[in-house]
């Protein structure tokens, strides 16, 4: 049995209602990445950190952070992030082979915690907006052989990685934004 056109009607207006609804939520300047654009060299411009109760400070970053992201088309990837504070630790002439301190080592942890970087390859999933890094080596040397995921848009030419974690039944959001670097002609 065919269904009268007038019936059909509600059915239309579902459809045309989903549709509207998600069209208003999306954000005026925001687009789905695609790979092309991704690839090439950013500037981190900030971290933000969100949780239950709002804003919140980043455990591995400090405020004002800098860094930089890069994305190579052959499919390699480099990240490397730094706290805007960092204690001195002069040029070494070479490895140590004498015994460390205990104020070295505290040096010297200050300095890591301070610092942080890795490279491997990464893809990218047009259709769920997501890269994916798979860490051949970083300097915390447990995330080698890992792979981390984020969602990506770009916003107002930024690049913005977006990341949800619960931990302990907490959720936070991340957000990492970063800036194109422009190609220079040396």
């Amino acid at each position: 049995m065919r269904m009268p056109n007038y019936a059909r009607l509600p059915i239309i207006f579902i459809f045309l209602s989903a549709a509207l609804c998600a069209a208003a939520r999306a954000e005026p300047g925001v687009a789905h990445a695609s790979r092309q654009q991704i690839i090439g060299s950013w500037r981190l411009l900030s971290i933000e950190l969100r949780g239950p109760s709002g804003p919140m400070i980043d455990p591995f970053y400090q405020a004002d952070s800098t860094g930089i992201l890069i994305y190579d088309p052959s499919g390699w990837m480099s990240v490397q992030i730094v706290a805007k504070i960092r204690p001195a630790l002069k040029v070494p002439t070479s490895r140590p082979t004498r015994a460390v301190t205990a104020q070295d080592a505290q040096l010297k942890a200050a300095v890591f915690d301070t610092y942080y970087a890795y490279f491997g390859t990464w893809e990218f999933n047009e259709a769920t907006s997501t890269v994916t890094h798979h860490i051949n080596s970083s300097l915390i040397s447990g995330e080698t052989g890992i792979s981390y995921s984020q969602k990506v848009t770009l916003e107002g030419g930024h690049l913005i990685f977006t990341a949800r974690r619960e931990v302990l039944g907490v959720v936070t959001v991340g957000k990492k934004v970063w800036q194109r670097i422009p190609v220079s002609n040396p």
